[in-house]
């Protein structure tokens, strides 16, 4: 990190400390001043029109948080305008997608750009991090993908923000590390895991070599449950969490290890703990001078969920008396922090879920912290203390009356809210967060969340293509947006919303570009609207749905049609007995594909079918008999054939395993081994270089296991991309734009890094 930093402050001098560039040298590559304005251009992402190099600076947000909660995050549709990425689906917030390791400017909160401290982009969780004692860190928590890079569980960032690839633990994504100690050449790591490798006798507690990972086995703890904390006073090891037995002896959530070999430490006369977990150890100073051992948890003991004793085991009189869990403590001079679930202190003085005590007796100092609840509760995860700032992490939305959405910083001693304000998009819960000092104003910050800096945008988003960063000034849709269509200067919008930017739009509205404000237009949708389809021609708009009863009180049935010129509602009337899902216009006909039972009033045509663009008459296209069985949900076209994903299993006679290719010019389906999927199909996107994306619930095309959720097949050649996404989840829309494709979806991990429900990718990564 801090080489990062040099480096940029380095480049800075060198820019704007040295005599001003030469105008006619700026240009000559061989030239210093050619390389000075170079470093300019990179430092202030200046992508104007010029000679120098230019820079890829784009780091595309994701979505996060779905509106409402009960349905999944998602990218429903992606198109453009312009030099920006247009986005529509369900989601509260948008945010860079960094994955759950950041590093944060203390003066703010702002994550260090990209560019100069590149992402790690952790899949997963990641509940602690320690220093290396070279400006690197340990992590640990349970993810299984660092920066691209499998790492299960415990993995090494260099200086710089890069992954350690000589530091490689053994492979399992079972493990949840709850805590990190390094001691000289050792890395000891605690969390729940009942194995390593394996070895059924390297449980909750191990020994690796803090250089390679590999695991020492000449150090057994015998735990036999959660180790969540580890202190050390340099010769010996405290362990803290759920155990009963460890060290070769019964000892229940606390204990005093040999850091050679695991084994108990009989000299330490610990005080009982009768039942309950301990979450985490503090090993500071009592008010005479002499070392402590503060422990928190929920146990119950002499002194329940707080106490203290000499690193002998003997107890003190310190007795914070909190009413329930408290998860952590930190120290500062005399002044005792903990953060928990409690809501009293020393038997019943209101102090909730953040108090100060002092450390001699464990009286309250400070118990009015005003820790506001946030919508799903409020606890305190994570108490820090680095240098002069206390760092807390947790589920709030306010603290000391100042608004901060889960995690905050107070200045010590005076305990002023700081200007530190990292905006997660929700609640961090134990086993919390790891905050660590990177130097030159910077901290790391683990946890849960794989984004930060988040800023809210209701289901609808607009990306500026060069940096991927939310432009402002869009309107909020209070209800998910479905698709996304681009003629000229609208966009068309349809889903379930019924306001858009504090107007009442039923299901569809069209938006002004280049502001991107509801237009005056409102076409008024009657029934239980939900759009799910919009394209058009050069004459029309065609927009289809379910639940549609009336449109600007002309009768319609599942799909509608405005003339681009007045926007009124057209002749075109396929009348639909059930929805449109996906339309088509391909020449002088509209191929429109749903979950229908009938079309022009004839029951006898189901879920796809042409019809005249001007009147909306059946076409008896693809065929007048043969149908697929049930829903069409998406369509594309390459050249002469027309792709088809859904969930039907045959058309016709024909079995069809939710994909199939019509063919315009020989006006037949093409053989069902020619491509294949399973489950269900969501999307298909066909574009000009032969590749078609397909995404959907399905293992993998034409057979494959290994590559779920997502394929390209090539019209081309006819072949299935052995490219391996690694996506987790579905794909609902993609999109083609100055050589990349964007795609979004429900997925939270691709290309096996972190990315919100959206990526770019050349489709080789």
């Amino acid at each position: 990190m801090r080489k990062i930093l040099i480096v940029y402050s380095l480049s800075l001098g060198m820019a704007f400390g040295c005599k001003p560039a030469e105008l006619s040298n700026t240009c000559d590559a061989k030239t210093k001043e050619y390389f000075q304005a170079s470093i300019i251009r990179f430092i202030t992402g200046d992508r104007s029109p010029s000679c120098l190099p230019s820079f890829d600076f784009q780091d595309l947000w994701g979505v996060y948080m779905p509106t409402p909660p009960s349905v999944a995050t998602t990218v429903n549709a992606i198109t453009s305008y312009n030099d920006q990425i247009i986005i529509g689906g369900s989601f509260q917030f948008v945010g860079p997608s960094t994955g759950n390791v950041v590093y944060l400017e203390t003066k703010n909160g702002k994550v260090v750009p990209n560019r100069y401290c590149p992402y790690l982009k952790v899949v997963g969780t990641t509940g602690i991090a320690i220093s290396d004692g070279s400006g690197g860190f340990y992590i640990g928590g349970e993810f299984y993908a660092v920066q691209g890079v499998e790492r299960f569980s415990v993995a090494h960032i260099l200086p710089g923000c890069q992954l350690d690839r000589n530091f490689n633990v053994l492979k399992d994504n079972t493990r949840n590390i709850y805590t990190l100690l390094l001691m000289g050449d050792s890395l000891y790591v605690g969390g729940i895991f009942s194995d390593w490798g394996g070895d059924t006798s390297q449980k909750f507690l191990v020994r690796l070599n803090r250089y390679t990972g590999a695991l020492d086995t000449s150090f057994t703890s015998g735990a036999d449950n959660l180790v969540s904390d580890l202190e050390t006073d340099g010769d010996s090891l405290y362990v803290c969490g759920e155990f009963a037995n460890i060290g070769g002896v019964t000892k229940r959530a606390l204990a005093k290890i040999s850091p050679s070999n695991g084994s108990n430490i009989s000299s330490f006369n610990n005080p009982v703990i009768s039942s309950g977990t301990c979450l985490d150890l503090h090993y500071g100073t009592y008010a005479n001078g002499s070392s402590i051992l503060y422990a928190v948890g929920d146990f119950v003991s002499t002194y329940t969920r707080a106490m203290a004793f000499y690193p002998d085991g003997t107890p003190i009189t310190w007795n914070p008396a909190p009413n329930d869990k408290v998860n952590s403590i930190q120290q500062y001079n005399n002044t005792i922090y903990l953060g928990g679930d409690f809501t009293t202190i020393n038997g019943g003085t209101s102090a909730s879920n953040l108090v100060s005590v002092n450390n001699s007796n464990g009286t309250a100092i400070t118990t009015n912290y005003n820790v506001i609840a946030s919508a799903t509760g409020n606890s305190v995860a994570t108490l820090q203390i680095i240098e002069n700032t206390l760092y807390v992490t947790g589920d709030f939305s306010s603290i000391k009356s100042v608004p901060r959405n889960y995690a905050a910083a107070l200045s010590l001693p005076d305990e002023s809210v700081t200007a530190f304000d990292p905006a997660y998009d929700s609640n961090i819960s134990n086993p919390g967060s790891g905050i660590v000092s990177a130097g030159n104003g910077v901290v790391l910050f683990t946890s849960s969340r794989s984004t930060v800096n988040v800023v809210p945008r209701s289901n609808f988003a607009v990306l500026d293509e060069v940096t991927g960063a939310p432009i402002e000034g869009t309107p909020n849709f209070d209800y998910p947006i479905k698709t996304l269509h681009v003629n000229g200067n609208r966009l068309f919008a349809g889903g379930s919303f019924t306001n858009v930017g504090g107007q009442s739009r039923i299901a569809f509205a069209i938006l002004d570009l280049p502001n991107y404000q509801p237009s005056s237009t409102n076409i008024i949708l009657t029934g239980s609207p939900e759009i799910r389809t919009i394209t058009s021609d050069e004459s029309q708009v065609y927009v289809g749905g379910t639940s549609l009863v009336n449109v600007n009180a002309f009768p319609r049935n599942g799909a509608f049609a405005l003339n681009l010129g007045d926007l009124s509602v057209s002749n075109w009337n396929p009348n639909l007995t059930g929805s449109g899902d996906s339309f088509l216009a391909v020449n002088d006909l509209v191929f429109i594909g749903g979950l229908f039972t009938a079309l022009n009033g004839d029951n006898t045509i189901t879920n796809y079918q042409a019809v005249d663009k001007n009147t909306g008459a059946k076409r008896n296209v693809p065929s007048a008999t043969n149908h697929p069985n049930s829903g069409v949900y998406s369509q594309s076209i390459v050249g002469s054939r027309i792709f088809l994903g859904g969930q039907f299993s045959t058309i016709g006679a024909a079995s069809y395993n939710t994909i199939a290719i019509y063919n315009t010019m020989t006006q037949s389906y093409e053989p069902s081994t020619m491509l294949y999927a399973g489950t269900m199909v969501n999307h298909t996107g066909g574009y000009t270089d032969g590749n078609v994306l397909i995404g959907g619930s399905f293992d993998g095309l034409n057979g494959a296991t290994d590559r779920p959720y997502f394929g390209v097949f090539n019209a081309y050649t006819n072949t299935v991309s052995p490219w391996n996404p690694y996506i987790n989840s579905n794909v609902y829309a993609s999109m083609y734009k100055n050589g990349k494709y964007y795609l979004g979806g429900e997925f939270s991990v691709a290309l096996k890094k972190s990315n919100g429900g959206l990526v770019r990718t050349s489709l080789n990564e």
